[in-house]
């Protein structure tokens, strides 16, 4: 694997290690209603938005950010009584 190779691998990994928490951070902030779920879909869709209109890497990570938005919207707060 030549030095090329290795940043590649490198920013990869980075990104898919600070996205991971990140992601189980904000679920969790939405599911205690910290975070009402609407402003989370509103602003996961702004930040899909915003990253469709960059390079690569932006629109990658707009895909990734499109998964996560629709796992968001399909999430269904408990009732409470």
């Amino acid at each position: 694997m030549n030095d090329q190779e290795l940043n590649q691998l490198h920013a990869a990994a980075s990104a898919i290690a600070a996205l991971q928490p990140s992601q189980f951070c904000f679920s969790a902030l939405v599911q205690n209603g910290i975070v009402p779920k609407p402003d989370a879909e509103r602003l996961l869709r702004q930040t899909v938005q915003a990253n469709k209109t960059g390079g690569p890497g932006n629109q990658a990570a707009a895909d990734l950010l499109a998964i996560f938005l629709d796992q968001v919207t399909k999430f269904q707060p408990p009732t409470r009584q």
